[in-house]
């Protein structure tokens, strides 16, 4: 197969960071086209694509929901995400939903490479199949897609919620998150809370409980370990931020999920 004649639809959704850097990898394996969000309705599903890429800086609802109407509309193409945003919930969200890979940005040339020979087999497979009918799930969108600023004027305040992604084990002060936005401490403080409908220790707060609730599900991890892995160093605090929020202690909230799992299996008969 010649790899210069694979060709690739470019989807850029709201993204501006690294672009150019991020896409010349892309160019030397595959012949792009690159379009707007908005452009995608004027291609039809009979339309041939080898791949179709979703090119984010930090994805929101409504750029997510446009991979599964993709996948639906040319269920052959591997779907590709390239993204600003690491987070094991993002990566969980597109096993789900089915994406062939998820790079994170600026991607090296080497994962580009690994990442097309697997592009390259699944199209000799299609190739050498009936085509495949839309079999898409619907899936819950990660939960920091509900923490996207929509007005362009917010669009410096994407650093901060990365910063937590990367940063949200430690203590962190929001001087330093306003530095990383380019902003002073008071501006910061004026815009996120306009931007999000919170201030950014209430969304830190409620990032690191969304963590927690995602380990609580495992029975044999105590709930000490639970606050020491998202950033408290003391279990007793924890506990009360985490009841303050979710309206049960740990403890609880663990005992209550592995009860509603226990009833949804005996319900399905798995």
């Amino acid at each position: 197969m010649n790899v210069a004649s694979l060709k690739l639809l470019w989807v850029n959704v709201r993204a501006n960071g690294l672009d150019g850097i991020s896409r010349v990898p892309f160019e030397r394996f595959f012949s792009l086209t690159e379009i707007d969000p908005s452009e995608l309705d004027s291609y039809e599903s009979s339309d041939q694509w080898d791949a179709v890429c979703f090119n984010f800086d930090y994805p929101s609802m409504s750029g997510l929901k446009l991979i599964p109407e993709a996948k639906a509309r040319w269920p052959s193409a591997p779907i590709l995400m390239l993204t600003l945003q690491n987070s094991a919930e993002l990566a969980l969200w597109a096993l789900r939903s089915r994406v062939f890979d998820l790079l994170v940005k600026p991607p090296a040339t080497g994962e580009v490479e690994r990442m097309l020979q697997r592009v390259e087999r699944a199209v000799r497979a299609r190739n050498s199949q009936m085509v495949r009918k839309p079999q898409v799930a619907a899936v819950q969108l990660p939960a920091e897609t509900r923490y996207r600023p929509q007005e362009p004027s917010a669009t410096r305040l994407q650093a901060a919620i990365a910063h937590v992604a990367r940063h949200y084990l430690r203590p962190i002060p929001e001087s330093e998150v306003a530095l990383a936005c380019n902003m002073s401490p008071s501006r910061f403080c004026r815009e996120f809370r306009a931007a999000f409908d919170m201030t950014f220790v209430e969304y830190l707060a409620s990032y690191r409980m969304e963590q927690a609730k995602r380990l609580l599900a495992n029975p044999t991890m105590p709930v000490g370990d639970v606050a020491v892995a998202v950033g408290f160093s003391d279990p007793s605090y924890f506990t009360r931020v985490f009841k303050r929020q979710e309206g049960v202690a740990p403890s609880e909230y663990r005992a209550q999920t592995i009860f509603e799992a226990a009833r949804e299996r005996a319900a399905t008969g798995s």
